[in-house]
């Protein structure tokens, strides 16, 4: 499925989304690189592009490159840093 035949306004409204978590990691990161608030935050955005990947498949990666383009932000990657601690 093209992405193009999809949505407009949903694809639109998940740039958005995407733009957020991505900008909330970042800022969570430059303030504490390995603290509990960037994990979570790193989950937030992986969950996202999780989602995107069952829902569009060989589309979702263009919505995340438009996400990374519009905001000229790195999308980090989906490995939990082994320092991470866990609340439950």
């Amino acid at each position: 499925m093209h992405l193009a035949l999809q949505n407009a306004e949903t694809i639109n409204r998940l740039v958005e989304q995407g733009e957020f978590l991505l900008k909330s990691f970042h800022n969570e990161h430059q303030k504490h690189p390995e603290g509990l608030e960037t994990e979570f935050a790193r989950g937030e955005l992986i969950g996202w592009r999780s989602t995107l990947n069952t829902m569009y498949r060989d589309c979702a990666e263009d919505i995340v490159n438009r996400v990374s383009t519009r905001t000229r932000l790195t999308i980090p990657d989906g490995e939990v840093r082994s320092g991470a601690t866990h609340a439950y």
